[in-house]
């Protein structure tokens, strides 16, 4: 939490009197993983083929049919991490200083994200009584979420809640999650219908994150959706014989016949799919039916592009590609028209300024934000005009564990670097959204104003350079080295000593075992380094 201005004493006395009767309330439903073709709304209505053709999603149907779906819309990074500290605070991932899972610059550098403004603290600051809650995946780096403002959580474990609360029910223990409630799905409907039940009570207005777990790895699903989907992908496939429901995680997972296993994973993530959406369903139903719809803003996207395949768009999730950094969104609430369409890029570190303006909050925002109010488009569409931008959309992804590439959209062009070889790609993406036709050659004018443009801001911004990530994980990974072969050496003395001591041997086993991995891993880094491959 920031140090934060003093809002004038006669500000705030108005802003209690009035409390909450004009302010709007905001529903962010964030999803895991979901690339920009997954759902079966297509993000341009005029090309169809963009929907997917297996998964159903009729209740993000509904939202767009009553809202505005965005066909240019972009996270802040192709992996979930920085993209979920970026959407908090309004700024790039460069300027957040996170860039990456396992950052391990934002480490050593020890960032402090409590002194920069999120969005339940911004909403906070605008006096008109807000209550924030955040239901869902965090964002490691953040920690416990109620230190950045939300007043309810569902934070309960021993740990901030992961990834690895979509799979198990306390992860520190390992405790399975129920069969009827696969990745939290309802769980988390539960708990948000509950908060927008106190909401319609108390009157006051209300900033919700649903942060789902899905569409993460591992997939699950309900048993009699995946039964629907396992039917439909054998009857599309010409599948004469019922394809058993076996996963490879089951005791008899040898059943599977390897040729129908495919099918199988392609039917449990459909399932999944339509899960989730019958979990927002639940939530978007009882907030019409409390009365509160009319005056919630409703948002609805992904933390980066899906893991399955995105076509037309090339790559996906860890990728700088389309495929890895445009997804699906959707908007609906007071004054944006329904069943339209907004073609203009827009990112989501422009939520915060967004949700400031809905709000009208006159406290001041931070200088350095990236973000600019999308209330313009979404009142009037295409034809609303937003603020200039500092410098476009940079998308910055000096990664020690994949290919490393920075991305930089403006106007219509979007320049990639590859940040081991130097090489520059550019695509007109609004005219090549698949990225097949390079014009950086026949672009040179072009391709130098938009790498200017692009240097000069992350120097401004201090972003981390490649070498820094790869020097600091390899400082990392030799500092693991070092302590884990003390342990190894210590342990052989002392079994010098005490051939017979079990407690002894297992250190010394666990610490050889680690020596191993650490190795493997270290040369796995010095190969991605002199890596030039761009997918």
């Amino acid at each position: 939490m920031r140090n934060n201005p003093i809002i004038p004493l006669a500000l705030t006395l108005a802003s209690l009197c009035s409390y909450g009767e004009n302010a709007p309330n905001f529903l962010l439903i964030y999803a895991d993983d979901l690339g920009y073709t997954q759902t079966s709304v297509p993000m341009m209505k005029g090309r169809p083929e963009l929907g997917h053709s297996l998964h159903q999603t009729p209740n993000l149907e509904k939202l767009a049919a009553r809202g505005m779906r965005f066909s240019n819309a972009y996270c802040p990074s192709p992996v979930c991490t920085p993209s979920r500290a970026s959407i908090q605070f309004g700024m790039t991932t460069a300027r957040v200083g996170c860039i990456s899972i396992h950052d391990v610059v934002m480490n050593k550098r020890q960032v402090d994200f409590k002194k920069k403004l999120s969005l339940a603290e911004m909403l906070k600051e605008s006096g008109k009584g807000y209550v924030s809650g955040f239901f869902g995946k965090g964002c490691t780096p953040l920690g416990w979420f109620k230190d950045h403002g939300y007043d309810v959580t569902d934070f309960i474990h021993k740990h901030p809640n992961g990834n690895g609360h979509g799979d198990w029910w306390e992860p520190a223990e390992k405790t399975p999650i129920p069969l009827d409630d696969p990745k939290r799905v309802f769980s988390l409907a539960k708990s948000s219908n509950a908060f927008l039940e106190k909401r319609a009570k108390d009157k006051k207005p209300f900033f919700l994150t649903i942060s789902h777990y899905a569409l993460h790895v591992r997939n699950m699903s309900l048993k009699s959706t995946r039964r629907k989907y396992l039917d439909i992908v054998a009857e599309r496939e010409g599948i004469e014989e019922k394809i058993p429901d076996i996963s490879k995680f089951d005791d008899n997972a040898a059943e599977m016949p390897e040729k129908l296993r495919n099918h199988w994973e392609r039917a449990n993530y459909a399932a999944m799919m339509e899960n989730m959406d019958t979990s927002i369903g639940m939530v978007l139903d009882r907030l019409e039916e409390l009365g509160l719809q009319k005056n919630t803003f409703v948002i609805f996207s992904s933390d980066n592009g899906g893991g399955a395949s995105n076509k037309p768009l090339q790559g996906g999730k860890a990728r700088m590609w389309e495929g890895g950094i445009r997804v699906p969104m959707i908007v609906a609430g007071p004054n944006v028209p329904s069943n339209s369409q907004c073609d203009k890029p827009v990112a989501q570190w422009d939520y915060l300024s967004t949700m400031h303006d809905l709000s009208g909050s006159s406290a001041p925002l931070p200088e350095n934000l990236d973000g600019v109010s999308l209330r313009p488009v979404l009142e009037k569409g295409n034809k609303g005009k937003l603020a200039k931008r500092d410098t476009g959309f940079v998308f910055h992804f000096p990664a020690f564990y994949t290919i490393p590439i920075t991305s930089y959209r403006a106007g219509d062009y979007k320049l990639m670097r590859h940040l081991n070889s130097g090489e520059i790609k550019l695509f007109n993406v609004a005219k090549d959204m698949g990225e097949t036709k390079d014009l950086a050659e026949s672009m040179p004018e072009k391709r130098k104003a938009m790498v200017r443009k692009l240097d000069a801001y992350l120097k401004k911004v201090g972003a981390w350079t490649m070498e820094e990530v790869y020097q600091t994980r390899l400082e990392e990974l030799d500092r693991w080295i070092s302590e884990n072969e003390k342990v190894a050496e210590d342990c052989k003395e002392g079994l010098g000593k005490s051939p017979d001591d079990s407690d002894l041997q297992s250190r010394l086993k666990k610490a050889e075992d680690s020596l191993e991995r650490l190795e493997e891993t270290r040369s796995q880094v010095l190969a991605n380094r002199s890596s030039s491959n761009w997918l």
